[in-house]
This record gives structure tokens, sequence and C-alpha cells, in this order.
């Protein structure tokens, strides 16, 4: 990650944010609820400690949805984009949506702390060919199994 800040934001604008720490892990999540939520074949969320990502304009046009007890889903009221998750389990760390950072740019992790979770709930016709660790469900940092084998 460069010296400077990443700067993100929802796609209509109304929403915007800043990154001020690499992200300690990527997760790419296959499960039902993110795949609904974002309306794609998974989500990808970069996980930062407490702090690490401010709203710079905007607050107030954050809507929130309880997906599940203790965790929240914050999103743009106007366009509808998926930008932060608040997870009460997880309270010193800030969850982000790293597709929403401007240009593309690169949320500063290392290759090896990139990883997909819930592959055991991933739509059976995705093939997952990137070679990056997988988990049928919560990784080990969650109180979930070992990596899984092979899990196409």
């Amino acid at each position: 990650m460069a010296d400077e800040a990443l700067e993100g934001g929802c796609q209509c604008g109304a929403v915007r944010y800043r990154v001020g720490a690499a992200a300690r892990e990527i997760y790419h999540c296959h499960c039902a609820m993110c795949r609904k939520l974002h309306g794609a074949l998974f989500a990808t969320w970069a996980v930062v400690p407490r702090g690490g990502v401010a709203v710079v304009r905007g607050e107030a046009a954050l809507a929130t949805f309880e997906s599940s007890p203790g965790v929240r889903r914050r999103f743009c009221g106007s366009c509808g984009c998926p930008l932060f998750c608040e997870i009460d389990s997880d309270p010193d760390l800030d969850w982000y949506a790293p597709g929403t950072l401007d240009g593309g740019a690169h949320p500063g992790h290392a290759a090896d702390r990139e990883q997909h979770i819930f592959v055991g709930s991933k739509v059976q016709w995705q093939d997952i060919p990137d070679g990056l660790k997988r988990y049928e469900a919560y990784p080990p940092a969650y109180g979930g199994s070992e990596e899984s084998e092979g899990a196409q």
C-alpha cells in the first residue's frame, strides 16, 4: 500500500471513505447471504484494524441492514452500493468492500492473506481456479476448520 491513504466510495458519489491501513486479510466470501446482498458470485471484503476506515462524506446517506444477529451491512441509501460490514464479534476490525476503492486501488495486503471462505456454499457451476486458500465455511481465525482440499 502506498504511503497515502486510499479513497473510495459508492457509485453515485454520496458516500466517500478513506482507508489508512493495509488490509490484514482479504476474504472472497461465497456464502448465499453475501451473494444475494452483492448480486455477484461472491463478495470481497478487506479487513483493517478498527479506525482504519473513515467515512469522509455522506455518513447520513449510509443505510444499515442487520443481515444476522450482530452483523450489520452498511450501504449507500441512494444507489444501494455495499460498502462496509460491522461485526460485533470483531470489535477491533473494520470491514470494507475493496471493489469500491477508486481506480481499482490495491488494498495493500500480502498475497498469502487472501482467501476464499464459505466455498461449501458457492454456486455449483462456479470454478475457483486461482490457487488461493479455501475454507468450506469460516477460516481458522474465526473458529473454522483447516483449509479445504480441492474445494472446486
